[in-house]
């Protein structure tokens, strides 16, 4: 049976701090939904005041939404915790019961998501996303089971591309050269 549920239904947040400052690892999310290290020079910041990242956990920001036209939220998958700006707002899926942690972020993953989410951001300058807004955003939630179909398929796609990316890195002449080839072939 397929759940309609909005975004605010399957998320609880959580606003773990870096209470005794031992991870320094500083991290942010970009308009490619994935995290980065931190630019900015962290030597003397004060890391207790950051929110622990853990396996699982999404960080969201609304700000420009609109301007960037993507909706920046990043899941989490690595065993040893980050931390983020205190800017960030983080969660974590409810009930793993009804969806599961990457599909929800997968749902996110979307041209058209991205683009409704520029819809019902604000009308500033900056055009954030407000989380009441971001709250409200609904889904057709399937059963677990293909959700971990679907899951299963966006892996393999990912490898794939991934793969790809290696070979180019790798291998240039080759790939140039089976170009060169295929264009020689299209001109008999």
């Amino acid at each position: 049976m397929i759940l309609q549920k909005s975004v605010g239904e399957l998320i609880k947040y959580v606003d773990e701090r870096n209470k005794d400052g031992q991870i320094r690892k500083f991290y942010g999310i970009n308009i490619n939904k994935e995290f980065m290290p931190t630019v900015a020079n962290v030597d003397n910041v004060d890391a207790t005041k950051y929110k622990v990242v853990k396996k699982n956990r999404f960080v969201f920001s609304g700000m420009q939404t609109g301007r960037d036209k993507t909706i920046r939220i990043a899941l989490f998958q690595d065993d040893e915790p980050i931390i983020v700006s205190p800017a960030y707002t983080t969660f974590e899926i409810k009930d793993e019961n009804i969806i599961l942690p990457e599909y929800f972020f997968m749902l996110f993953l979307s041209n058209e998501s991205d683009r409704y989410g520029w819809f019902i951001s604000d009308s500033s300058v900056r055009a954030n996303l407000d989380l009441s807004r971001f709250e409200e955003i609904i889904f057709q939630i399937p059963p677990i089971e293909i959700q971990k179909k679907y899951i299963k398929i966006y892996r393999a796609i990912y490898r794939v591309e991934e793969l790809n990316l290696k070979i180019k890195d790798i291998c240039p002449v080759l790939i140039k050269g089976s170009l060169e080839e295929v264009a020689k072939s299209e001109k008999v």
